[in-house]
């Protein structure tokens, strides 16, 4: 395997979720998992490619990165995988058993559904808090990175304008404090038991309105509080974008599969989105040259073991799917660069 390889496949995997079931050996059979709606890729796909990552997977726990609740075992086969345009359809559906696993959770939102519910648990259970989190020169980072989700907006091409003016929002942040601040408010503190702060965007008279699609079904990111109004990071994330751009922002609620139809018909100028590059990758893209990129994965490489070695060429030359995270995209449209990476993980009920 060359290294561009592990560099190209870096940017590619992004969109996938994790699935690492738990328990002794002669219990790994086939599993039925949920996940939510992509909007191109199909179920059948989306197993394929929830198999494919199981050796990388398994190699992490061995290293130690990520801990299981029993052994250490090759996972389970997804033998099927049901979609749900729902977070709450899913959980519901794991509840009364129609799947035996939810797949894709970011590890913000397992953490938070699990507090909040003694009967779930994340498989595996972590041995460190992953989100946002990439580390350098480890393969536990090389491997994070690879199946890390980024949370980005979506809008058309031809909004390319409005694009740039919510990436340089976002840098702005970031460069400023205010992006940590968020992040510990509105993630980091909801994890450990916080609850969901509801947020009313600023609003001034005749100045231009921004429309966004959100779907209140991915809390801490994405949330509607029992009152109707919108709360969590993408809220406070996008209000503070609004002041940046002195635009007022008005959300509208949509279904996970509604986001893009309600983009293409022009209903909204912004769609939240989840399956796009990592922080980590778009890092990569825009400040480093692929000869230093090739330079950066040798040096890495040159760490693994033999064992560490084997699993990610194994994992990287089986990939077939390389491409999905491009493909479920909606035609003619572009992503902001993530304003947050997570690291994706399955829900189960407690055995």
């Amino acid at each position: 395997m060359k290294i561009t390889k592990v560099a190209g496949i870096m940017l590619a995997m992004s969109l996938m979720g994790s699935l690492f079931a738990s328990g002794k050996k002669d219990e790994q059979k086939e599993l039925k998992a949920g996940a939510l709606s992509f909007l191109n890729l199909s179920e059948k796909d989306y197993a394929t490619v929830l198999n494919e990552k199981k050796v990388i997977e398994f190699e992490m726990a061995k290293e130690g990165s990520i801990k299981q609740n029993d052994k250490t075992e090759p996972a389970s086969e997804v033998k099927t995988v049901v979609f749900y345009d729902t977070l709450d359809a899913m959980l519901m559906a794991l509840e009364s058993g129609e799947i035996a696993v939810m797949s894709g959770i970011p590890y913000s939102t397992a953490k938070y559904l699990c507090r909040r519910n003694p009967k779930l648990e994340m498989s595996p259970k972590f041995s460190r808090n992953p989100a946002g989190i990439v580390e350098e020169d480890s393969f536990s980072a090389l491997a994070t990175a690879i199946v890390s989700n980024g949370f980005s907006f979506m809008m058309l091409e031809k909004n390319k304008v409005l694009h740039d003016e919510f990436d340089k929002a976002i840098e702005e942040m970031k460069a400023d404090g205010t992006w940590n601040k968020l992040v510990n408010a509105h993630i980091l503190d909801v994890m450990n038991g916080k609850d969901i702060a509801s947020i009313i965007p600023e609003y001034k008279e005749g100045r231009k309105t921004i429309k966004v699609a959100v779907t209140g079904s991915l809390p801490p990111m994405d949330y509607v509080a029992a009152d109707g109004t919108f709360a969590g990071f993408n809220t406070a994330i996008l209000a503070e974008i609004g002041k940046r751009l002195d635009r007022n922002i008005t959300m509208v609620q949509v279904s996970s599969v509604g986001r893009a139809t309600a983009l293409a018909s022009g209903i909204v100028d912004v769609a939240f989105w989840t399956r796009g590059l990592s922080e980590a990758d778009v890092k990569r893209i825009n400040h480093r040259s692929e000869e230093e990129m090739n330079k950066a994965n040798e040096a890495r490489l040159a760490k693994f073991t033999d064992g560490q070695r084997k699993a990610m060429d194994s994992y990287l030359n089986n990939l077939s799917l390389e491409q999905d995270w491009k493909k479920d995209l909606p035609e003619n449209t572009i992503l902001t660069m993530p304003y947050f990476s997570d690291y994706p993980v399955s829900v189960q009920l407690k055995k």
